[in-house]
């Protein structure tokens, strides 16, 4: 099921022909009160937000995701018919910033739009991900201090809680299936994002870093180094040197 938060009726019409020609699912609000409301009683799978660049609405997407940890988060620029707007890897950068799983900018396109959509439904089916992106059935993955849990959704390292976006937890997923296995950054936009298309590249970095960055404030380096380390010219890995890697069935 998909959450639409728009604040313009023609964002909501355009958004709303394009999933509904698609035989997407959805829900339609026109605020972020609302929108809490019926988070507040339904798991959604997807959320697209009509997005403006401006501090406020950063903010408020930030709150969304920081909110729906096991939602997956798309935010669309509000004039879509703005194809020729000019749009900076910064402009991106900061809704990526913010939390989000993908962003579209003023150049709407309907098939690459409803394709991502589509990729982004399936990875968030809990099925789908323990058999591709797991390739198995474990239900948790202890490595040195991490403890990945597919069952609750949930991360733990040296014992506390992290709080990790539906695309953190997934990257790190991935990476715990192949531990210390260096990845080039459009092949994890392969696995992990479901597409791959050049300029996106960006999107991992910043993934990245936001996860290291969590990842980093519990385990600090003194205690047994980085967990996700960059490959100067090469990618990212997960460091399980000096660890021992466990698959357990709960």
């Amino acid at each position: 099921m998909i959450l639409i938060i728009y604040t313009g009726n023609k964002f909501q019409q355009n958004i709303s022909q394009c999933l509904s020609k698609h035989s997407f699912l959805y829900d339609a609000v026109s605020n972020f009160q609302s929108a809490e409301s019926l988070l507040k009683a339904q798991q959604y799978s997807l959320i697209i937000v009509e997005s403006h660049s401006n501090t406020m609405c950063l903010q408020r997407i930030k709150t969304l995701v920081d909110a729906n940890t096991e939602s997956w988060v798309v935010a669309v620029e509000s004039d879509m018919s703005l194809a020729d707007k000019v749009y900076t890897e910064v402009d991106e950068a900061n809704y990526y910033e913010a939390g989000v799983d993908d962003y579209f900018t003023g150049a709407f396109d309907e098939r690459m739009f409803s394709a991502r959509i589509r990729s982004h439904m399936r990875r968030s089916m809990p099925n789908h991900e323990n058999t591709r992106a797991s390739g198995g059935s474990d239900e948790r993955i202890e490595i040195g201090p991490l403890s990945v849990d597919l069952r609750y959704h949930s991360v733990t390292i040296n014992g506390q809680l992290l709080t990790l976006t539906a695309r953190e937890f997934t990257l790190l997923n991935y990476f715990c299936r192949h531990p210390n296995q260096v990845f080039s950054r459009n092949q994890l936009l392969s696995e992990v994002w479901g597409y791959n298309h050049e300029g996106y590249e960006h999107t991992v970095n910043t993934h990245i870093n936001r996860l290291r960055t969590k990842l980093d404030k519990v385990n600090s380096i003194e205690n047994g180094g980085q967990l996700v380390q960059t490959v100067w010219g090469v990618g990212y890995k997960l460091n399980i040197n000096g660890y021992t890697a466990n698959s357990l069935i709960a």
